[in-house]
């Protein structure tokens, strides 16, 4: 009989052994064998884990921990891995978005034995990230995520997708040079490289390791917060979300982002400094979200609004995690704190990516995807998409609502949850002002489907098969686009009415033995109503400035600020010497 410890390590091997099935449908078939074999192969790489997500359940919802060492090796040469409540909800982030955005990919592309191949390691990989309890493997981990990634994104025919892809490839490099460097610290300070080693070791040391230690602890904290992409790390991430293919936007956006901070969290949470640097994480995440939606509020390409949407929406969740990893997960605050963060990690993932698979159809068929001029857009979907309901339109509305924070969406009832976690700090007011933003950035966005006014219009499809900007246009509305968008918008309907329950399950697993009490959200309080009414209403407030004349020179300028490679080194420089000063002088300094 199969063990549990067996089941729980199933999300990282059938993805594995989907991937090779693919590989093999690429090179050993041909014609209608190959597919069969890929699709098995995705069967089995997203579909079966779930089977184990299931068995599993139970077990995590009472705290035990499903642990091990890959290979039969004893721990201290094998592979770590650690299953609990947090790894369990990490896997069921990942693998409900993996499914929507492959199925997705099947009707708009890219598609075939590689894609599956290449898009099924990317999920092991992190499914793995979430797992693992070693440093040294959490950097492998990510690795492998990034190098899936960084191909993913290349395969994408767009235009600057390439050097995109690079700019990705060479931060992340670099970041993870640094993260090596951290590794290297705290294993010539403690001799191990599993979590609870090196925590045990410090805590034995003088001063808990002094400087060495510190330093450690920022190098690897700076390298994983450029895979979050929070302020000033997240230069990589526009280009690369706007310019990948639409599933994988919706992967990245909704998954890869968070996964990285997630795994940050089981270091963070047992080192003697980590609080620290969970705390300014935290102050650097309301900073984001600010920030964020004010740079998403000046761009006119559609998906580059979207991905600037996600860097203000993970500073959302980076701002409560890092205050949960602050309080500690040993109290009702921290708990109350990352339970918030990671059902916004997991709304947010769900709304985002039906965001990314409906306004990509959208812009396919409509030849152009600049905000100031396409409008029509319902329009083209029903005559040129042939969409006889207008299935994308509903799916965007849903999607829209959710990030805006109406009700009865599960936007709404996650960042009424975090917002609830934050209230009496000043992130509260970041916050506040940046989920007005937030409605005025999606105001600005519907206006491609509103009816088309006089030199206004989305192009029709023609005898061409690019539009004047360059990008490829696929203008037929397939039903595998159609399955994905309504799995997603499905979730963020049902997710926000079962808000409460689930929210109960996520605190419950998050728990450190599985026994903490239920919490309640009270979502539908008349402050909560009321502030949601608010923010709507300085959000069309603010539209009508945004689109002003001084309002729209203003965000172009921001829009057309300098960005360059070197940018980007100097703002990982920076902030990570500004992350060691903090941990060695800064917290004592403010004081």
């Amino acid at each position: 009989m199969m063990r549990l410890e067996d089941l729980a390590f199933a999300p990282v091997v059938l993805p594995l052994l989907g991937a090779a099935m693919a590989f093999c449908a690429k090179a050993f078939l041909k014609g209608r064998a190959t597919r069969i074999l890929e699709y098995a192969g995705a069967a089995v790489g997203l579909g079966l884990p779930w089977i184990s997500f299931a068995a599993t359940f139970q077990a995590v919802m009472a705290g035990e921990v499903l642990q091990g060492v890959v290979g039969g090796w004893y721990g201290g040469v094998g592979v770590l891995y650690r299953f609990d409540g947090l790894a369990w909800l990490v896997n069921v982030l990942g693998y409900s978005v993996a499914i929507a955005s492959w199925v997705y990919s099947l009707g708009a592309g890219p598609r075939g034995p590689t894609f599956t191949a290449v898009f099924l390691i990317q999920t092991a990989a992190l499914a793995a990230t979430a797992m693992t309890a070693d440093l040294f493997n959490l950097f492998v981990c990510l690795e492998v995520m990034g190098i899936a990634s960084y191909v993913l994104v290349a395969s994408s025919d767009k235009p600057g997708a390439l050097l995109a892809s690079f700019s990705y490839l060479m931060v992340s490099a670099t970041a993870m040079v640094f993260f090596l460097l951290g590794v290297y610290g705290f294993y010539r300070l403690t001799g191990s490289l599993s979590y609870v080693g090196i925590s045990e070791a410090l805590r034995t040391l003088p001063d808990s390791g002094g400087t060495a230690a510190l330093v450690s602890l920022a190098l690897v904290t700076a390298a994983v917060a450029v895979r979050v992409a929070v302020m000033p790390l997240y230069g990589w991430l526009p280009d690369a979300h706007a310019l990948a293919p639409h599933a994988i936007s919706a992967v990245l956006s909704g998954v890869l982002i968070k996964t990285p901070l997630f795994a940050l969290s089981r270091v963070l949470l047992i080192l003697p400094a980590g609080s620290l640097a969970g705390e300014m994480m935290g102050y650097s995440g309301a900073v984001t979200a600010l920030a964020g939606v004010i740079l998403a509020l000046s761009q006119k390409d559609a998906k580059k609004l979207l991905a600037y949407h996600s860097i203000s929406q993970i500073g959302y969740v980076v701002c409560a995690w890092g205050a949960a990893i602050a309080a500690g997960m040993a109290t009702e605050t921290g708990r109350i704190m990352m339970a918030a963060a990671f059902l916004h990690a997991f709304y947010h993932a769900l709304f985002k990516g039906l965001l990314f698979l409906t306004v990509g159809t959208t812009t396919d068929c409509a030849g152009q995807r600049d905000v100031h001029r396409l409008r029509g857009a319902a329009r083209l979907l029903r005559s040129w998409g042939g969409e006889r309901i207008p299935l994308t339109l509903v799916g965007f509305s849903i999607g829209a609502l959710a990030i805006s924070a109406v009700p009865p969406f599960n936007g709404f009832a996650s960042k009424t949850a975090l917002s609830e976690a934050m209230k009496g700090s000043w992130q509260y007011g970041l916050l506040f002002v940046a989920g007005i933003g937030t409605a005025t950035s999606f105001i600005k966005l519907s206006r491609i489907y509103w009816p088309a006014g006089k030199g206004v219009v989305g192009r029709p499809r023609d005898a061409a098969t690019v539009d004047v900007a360059g990008y490829p246009r696929d203008t037929t509305t397939r039903a595998t686009v159609l399955l994905a968008e309504g799995w997603l918008a499905l979730l963020c309907v049902a997710g926000g009415i079962a808000a409460s329950p689930i929210f109960a399950v996520v605190y419950r697993l998050l728990s450190e033995n599985g026994t903490a009490d239920a919490v309640s959200l009270g979502l539908y309080s008349w402050p909560n109503l009321l502030k949601t009414t608010l923010t709507l209403a300085g959000g069309a407030l603010l539209f009508f400035g945004v689109v002003s004349g001084p309002g729209s020179a203003a965000l172009k300028r921001i829009r057309e600020r300098s960005l360059s490679f070197h940018g980007l080194f100097v703002s990982f420089a920076f902030g990570t010497a500004f992350l060691t000063w903090w941990l060695l002088y800064g917290f004592r300094f403010l004081r």
